[in-house]
This record gives structure tokens, sequence and C-alpha cells, in this order.
């Protein structure tokens, strides 16, 4: 009886400081089928379309050098940073599925997790510098021809990444391998801090860098620039219910040899009233499509981010029990859901991005039909010529 029960001591293994055992080599042949399917299934779907996705959108404002304006610009970046989580960070934390421990070294359970901070931390810079810029450029579009310029943009997506980096290396002391196991050595990959008001410390930090700082500036910015818009459509749609009585009353001063310059005139004026109205559409379309975005990014963060703020609170445990496994597998689903997302806001809100990537994928097809034709002309030629030669070969003989 003491054999066995010494034997069952041995299989199972206590991780230290969790107050938490499970048996090390049964859960190398047993997983949980119905968490793992599902989750490895969203986890594809989201690696598949966030890849093609934000892969599109860098080719479409590439590919048209004209469209690289300061919107594009911040969109490519943006894009960019979203490249960067689904190709390092989907497969890897889809990987950890596989087993209850972490099996790919110090240097991947860092890289990853830094990596995910960076890509976080540069979406919402960029979010935050869009919503100022546009704020700059419709409450002070005189100051903004000399502040808003391409040149400029691309200085400031080389600050967002340059910090970036930087304010993400806290997670370069902070998350590290944990040795766990008395019998069976065993690794998690997780925040290692020196007392909980470290840890304490960083979520809070993490969650002011990452939520209350961006969306108080969005926030302030989105307002005021609702607000400039309204009172601006306000204006315009006065002048414009002003202008028809205008026209004809001055129409009644021209006499009959002016008439086809006063119908000029008109035309001229009402031909430039849509301009602007086009314009103010176009305007309220990409405001509208930056709000989509903003939202859907605190909407799919905020919840992990509240999570881990909360658990470094005491308020909610930090070992997966009972509700809070499935509740943090779906935060986590969320959040990396987020990087498949913006793609699909741009092809149903944009239609400039629909139309560019008509025209990129019809330039892409139009010119791989002209290098097939070519090639199979060139082929036929070469091969026309060995005919010939061979030919005249048979003839000289």
């Amino acid at each position: 009886m003491n054999d066995t029960s010494e034997e069952s001591v041995d299989v199972l293994v206590s991780y230290d400081d969790f107050n938490y055992t499970y048996s090390y080599q049964d859960s190398l042949d047993w997983l949980p089928l119905n968490e793992l399917v599902p989750c490895v299934t969203f986890y594809v779907i989201i690696g598949l379309l966030g890849i093609t996705g934000n892969s599109l959108v860098i080719i479409v404002i590439l590919a048209l050098p004209r469209t690289r304006n300061i919107t594009n610009l911040f969109l490519l970046s943006l894009a960019s940073a979203d490249l960067l989580l689904v190709l390092v960070c989907v497969p890897i934390k889809c990987a950890t599925f596989f087993s209850y421990t972490w099996r790919m070294g110090a240097f991947l359970c860092i890289f990853t997790h830094f990596t995910q901070t960076v890509s976080m931390v540069c979406s919402v810079m960029t979010l935050t510098v869009m919503s100022i810029e546009r704020f700059v450029a419709i409450v002070y579009p005189l100051r903004a021809r000399s502040v808003c310029t391409v040149r400029h943009a691309r200085v400031v997506i080389g600050v967002i990444w340059t910090l970036s980096c930087v304010l993400s290396a806290p997670v370069l002391y902070i998350q590290d391998l944990k040795e766990v196991g008395r019998q069976i050595k065993a690794y998690w990959c997780i925040k290692t801090t020196q007392s909980p008001v470290h840890s304490l410390l960083f979520e809070v930090y993490m969650f002011v860098i990452l939520f209350i700082v961006p969306i108080t500036i969005m926030v302030i910015s989105y307002s005021r620039i609702s607000h400039e818009i309204w009172n601006v459509s306000s204006r315009r749609a006065s002048l414009s219910a002003r202008r028809p009585e205008e026209v004809r009353i001055r129409s009644k001063r021209y006499s009959k040899e002016n008439g086809a310059s006063q119908e000029l005139i008109t035309k001229k004026r009402i031909n430039d009233a849509q301009i602007i109205s086009n314009d103010a559409k176009t305007r309220k379309q990409v405001i509208l499509m930056l709000i989509v975005i903003v939202l859907f990014f605190f909407l799919c963060w905020g919840p992990i981010l509240l999570n881990n703020l909360l658990v470094a609170l005491n308020v909610l445990d930090k070992l997966n029990i009972g509700f809070l496994k499935p509740m943090r597998m779906a935060f986590h689903l969320l959040s990396y859901s987020n990087s498949c997302v913006n793609p699909i806001v741009y092809g149903i809100m944009s239609h400039n991005f629909r139309d560019r990537l008509r025209r990129t994928l019809s330039r892409r097809a139009t010119r791989n039909r002209s290098l097939t034709a070519t090639s199979t002309f060139q082929s036929r030629s070469s091969t026309m010529r060995r005919r010939q030669n061979s030919n005249y070969s048979k003839t000289r003989l």
C-alpha cells in the first residue's frame, strides 16, 4: 500500500507557488479535444485572414504611389503591426495548446510576448496619432498645411515604432520561464515579478499606456472633429439653400446677350458645390471608418487588459478555475482577432480602398498575361528558328 502511494506521489507534480497539481506524464498523452479543436480552428482562421487581409492592404498602398497620403501611410503602419502579430504570435500561441507546459525555450517565451506588446503599443499609438492628425486637419486647416505633410508622417511613424519598442521594454524583464515540478521538471512562460506590488505596477502601467491615455486623447479628438463637421455641414446647408435664390435674382440683372456667360457661371458654381459636397462626404467616411477601427481595437483588447489588471489586484484568481478558463480563452481569441478585423473594415467602409484593390489586382493580372504572352511568343519564335535551321541544314546536305 505504501509503495503504491509513493508511486502516485512520484507521478503527481506539485507546482510550487500555484497550489496546483496534475499528472505531467498523462498530460503528454491526453488533451481536452473539446477545448483544443475550437481554439485551434479559430486561431487558424485568424491567422489566414490576418495574413491575407493585411498583406493586401500593404500591397495596395505600396503598389499605387499616388495613394500614399498621410492617412494611408498610417494605415500601412497599422497593417504592418497587425501582420507582425499574426506571423509571430498566433502560430506560437496555437502551438502552446498542444502542451500544458512551455517547451520552446526562454528566447521564444520572451520574444513572443515582447512582439505582442510592441504590436499592441504600435497599433494604439498609430490610432491615437491618426486621431490627432485628423483633428488638426479639420479644426485647424491652415496650420495643417505645414504640419500635416507626408514627410512629417513618415518621421512620426518611425518615432511610433521606436517608442513602441521602448515602452514594451519592461516585458523583457518581467516575462520569463518559471521552473515547476518536483519529480519531473517543466517550465511555464509567465510574468515573473519580485513581489505582488511589482506585478500590480506593471499591469497598471500597461492599462494606462494601452487604454486610459489613448482612449482619452481619441475621445477628445473625435468629439471636436464631430462638432466641427456638424458646424461646417450646417453652414454649407444654409448656403446651399440660399444659392439657387441668389442665382435666380442675379440672372435677372443680365440681358439676353449675357445669357450664355451667366449659364456658364451657374454651371461652374453647381460643379464647385458638388465637389465640396463630395469632399465632405469622403472626409466623413474616413472619420467614421477610423472611429469604427478604434472601437474594434478597444473592444478586442480591453477585456484581456482588464482581466490582467484585476488579477494583479487579486480581484480575480490567477489560476484558470471554473468559468475563468473559457472566459480567458475567449479574451485571448478576441484580442488576436483584432489583427484581421481592420482589413475587413476597410473593405466594407472604404469605396476608395475597394477601387484601389481592384486596380492593383487587375494590373497584376494584366502584367501576368503579358508576361505569359511574351514567353509564349519567344518560345514559338525559338521553335520556328530551330526548325528553319534544321531545314536549312537538311537542304545543304
